[in-house]
């Protein structure tokens, strides 16, 4: 990192409110904690009787929108949404197989209030632009064509975020590495990881289609899914969200690499940003892709495995001192409650409008 944006770190850290180190961290059950991104598509009494007994919320994402599957996956969130408005609320997302008919924006417009009139808080694009669907011709549709334009201008008219996960960690780009921390994913997904496939476009090519968006769109919000694919440029996340007002992030999936940078870094980053990063996790719970369903000890299972992750995670952001994160060792944050307040549950609440999708009592 250059000498000037660690200065700048450095100082965003040394002028945190000396008496935040005094503050004894929150009880965990007693903070509310919005997670801005699971994908859970069954109604599991495990899944409802754990997030009110740890005080958590979480937007239910439906993603991708180019398997044929966006039907089930739309059935079930707003079930669940109307079940349980609390606890689920739903982002949309839309079909792309039809982006080739002349009818695909006005159609697509048309879903999209459809759900918003159900609910819907924000709207998913995925990874699948940018690094999957072609044009006509056999060329990448990175995420700033002109083709999703008007869907993009309409979500900000209605003022709807675009929850955007664009892009892959740059470990994509990169050749395997067994001390990565994507290692695993990209070892099992090969599909995914583009080392070596220089027909597909650059990781700094999607990044740049995505900071046009914004430049394009001023008014919409777009929150970058998974530190807005910089997880390993802590400069490059502060840089954009300092240049487009209407930016922020998510650190679902990333907490891990959080930890591999040094603490008084990420921690400087949420002093000088506290308004603009969101809590999450990327959990899933995908029964509808699975050949057999799943049992009840699974279930069970994943409640328990989630709760250790969000109490995990809240020691790295809230507790103080030396710890150990999924193997890595690493000094807790102990972010100013007023911080942790806003990362989170009080930013969720703004940027998606969450109170009063609650109120609507679907």
């Amino acid at each position: 990192m250059p000498l000037l944006r660690r200065l700048a770190f450095a100082l965003v850290a040394a002028l945190a409110p000396l008496s935040a180190a005094e503050e004894p961290a929150p009880v965990y059950e007693q903070l509310l904690k919005i997670d801005v991104h699971s994908h859970i598509f069954e109604d599991v009494p495990a899944f409802h009787a754990l997030f009110r007994r740890i005080n958590v919320r979480t937007i239910n994402v439906c993603v991708p929108g180019g398997d044929g599957r966006l039907a089930t996956m739309d059935r079930v969130a707003f079930e669940l949404y109307r079940k349980e408005p609390e606890l689920y609320p739903v982002t949309t997302t839309f079909d792309l197989r039809g982006r080739d008919e002349p009818d695909f924006v006005p159609k697509t417009i048309a879903w999209l209030d459809a759900a918003f009139a159900r609910g819907a808080v924000a709207v998913k694009i995925w990874k699948e632009v940018g690094i999957e669907i072609k044009d006509r011709d056999g060329k990448f549709i990175l995420p700033d064509d002109p083709l999703f334009d008007p869907i993009y201008a309409h979500l900000a008219r209605r003022g709807k975020p675009l929850h955007a996960h664009l892009a892959e960690p740059i470990d994509a780009w990169l050749p395997l590495d067994p001390t990565s921390s994507h290692y695993g994913y990209y070892s099992q997904n090969p599909q995914w990881h583009l080392h070596g496939k220089p027909d597909y476009p650059s990781h700094a090519a999607i990044i740049a289609a995505r900071d046009n968006i914004m430049r394009k769109h001023p008014t919409l919000t777009v929150v970058g899914a998974h530190l807005g694919s910089l997880e390993h440029d802590l400069a490059g996340i502060a840089e954009r969200l300092a240049r487009f007002s209407n930016f922020s992030i998510e650190v679902a999936a990333r907490t891990r690499n959080l930890t591999r940078h040094p603490s008084e870094n990420v921690r400087a980053l949420f002093l000088r940003f506290p308004d603009r990063i969101m809590y999450g996790v990327d959990s899933s719970w995908l029964p509808h892709r699975r050949d057999t369903p799943p049992s009840d000890q699974q279930r069970r299972g994943h409640a328990t495995s989630l709760e250790l992750r969000y109490r995990g995670d809240f020691d790295y952001y809230a507790g103080r001192g030396p710890m150990t994160y999924y193997g890595q060792k690493t000094e807790s944050l102990g972010l100013p409650r007023a911080v942790l307040e806003k990362f989170y549950h009080a930013n969720a609440e703004r940027i998606f409008a969450l109170k009063a999708a609650w109120a609507r009592q679907p």
